[in-house]
């Protein structure tokens, strides 16, 4: 899936401190601002170059977070000439927490609640079998094959998706949403529809996994997990959404070792073997 070499990624700025405090009362909650910038130079295939300078910033204030991001990109040729320069900035505040917008309550007795279903993702049902006539091994995945799939309900602004399953019965571990470029929540300071939306499909909250890129996970379910980057997601990808099963995903590790084992077993006989029609002939 990479098509793009990286000549150099480095941290340039790493900052977190306390810009506040709250002095009402000795419970309240700190407010904090964590900041971060990076700055990347990419070598494209026709010899041009990409350079990426990114800021970021989370700031807690109580139970408001809000996350900004400004990203500018350069182009230029390869004599050095600047082809392009574009800035592009993504900005969004929500509340977390018992003050926070609520999740959708289910009508009736928590008992009576229907139950949300985290069996599947995109159409995908995990440990199920999935015709992989189009699969491929990935390096980044050894123990599982890659296919691409068409979802019967495709995702506005996504290109790709992939399914990974086990090598041996090619059940469905993995399933991957990806957009090239980054898919935009607008202009109004909100939670990104994306996080929104599966906070519903799930009824659970989102939370952040990093600190320098704007990332979230979903604990949907036991040994079940989404995970969703909105920018800076790979070389290929700008936003990404990824949905496992950790028990599959173990079976894909045993099947892994079974095709290795056999594989050992087989390539120890066809050696007996040719040491034994050697032997013969000489």
């Amino acid at each position: 899936m990479k098509v793009k070499s990286v000549v150099s990624c480095g941290l340039v700025l790493a900052l977190t401190g306390a810009v506040g405090y709250g002095v009402a009362n000795a419970g309240e909650k700190k407010d904090m601002t964590s900041k971060t910038a990076a700055s990347s130079v990419v070598t494209n295939d026709n010899g041009s170059v990409s350079r990426t300078f990114v800021e970021s910033s989370i700031t807690t204030n109580g139970n408001l977070v809000t996350e900004h991001r400004r990203e500018t990109r350069t182009n230029m040729d390869m004599d050095g000439n600047v082809l392009q320069t574009t800035t592009s900035e993504y900005a969004q505040s929500y509340s977390v927490g018992d003050t926070g917008w609520k999740l959708p309550a289910a009508k009736g007795d928590a008992k009576d609640a229907p139950a949300v279903a985290t069996d599947s993702f995109m159409g995908l049902k995990f440990g199920s079998v999935h015709d992989v006539t189009n699969a491929v091994t990935d390096a980044d995945e050894p123990t599982l094959l890659r296919a691409t799939f068409k979802p019967a309900k495709p995702l506005a602004g996504f290109d790709d998706y992939y399914v990974y399953v086990t090598p041996k019965t090619h059940k469905v571990v993995k399933v991957c949403a990806c957009a090239k470029e980054a898919v935009e929540p607008g202009s109004s300071w909100r939670r990104h529809y994306l996080i929104e939306a599966l906070e519903k499909r799930y009824q659970t909250w989102a939370r952040l996994c990093s600190w320098f890129r704007p990332c979230y996970a979903f604990d949907v379910a036991p040994d079940r997990y989404v995970t969703v980057c909105l920018y800076g997601s790979s070389e290929d990808y700008e936003t990404v959404i990824t949905a496992w099963d950790n028990a599959v995903l173990r079976t894909a590790a045993d099947e892994y070792e079974e095709l290795r084992k056999e594989a050992r077993k087989n390539a120890a006989e066809k050696r007996k073997q040719k040491v034994s029609d050697a032997a013969d002939a000489f």
